[in-house]
């Protein structure tokens, strides 16, 4: 801990590029995860806008389900699922 309520030193590894698949081993999204000043920053692809499978929203950018990383806390694996999306 660093002194500062709440505030953890863990050591973090920086500028992690990652390819993501699907369940079917298709590739999505390039992420990159980059911790900073005790900060989670995700950088991801926007693609173009398509339906969601509700056919509610349209997304933008997504890992198409949850994502290990080589990021870690606490000597783990960080677990990513983004979705982002607007609204027709």
């Amino acid at each position: 801990m660093t002194g500062e309520k709440g505030i953890y030193d863990y050591g973090f590894q920086t500028n992690l590029d990652i390819q993501t698949r699907n369940s079917k081993g298709k590739k999505n999204m390039a992420m990159k995860v980059e911790i900073r000043e005790n900060k989670l920053c995700i950088e991801i692809d926007l693609e173009k806008p398509t339906p969601s499978a509700s056919g509610k929203t349209l997304v933008v950018a997504s890992t198409r389900g949850n994502t290990v990383t080589t990021a870690e806390v606490d000597g783990k694996p960080v677990i990513i699922g983004l979705n982002a999306y607007i609204k027709p």
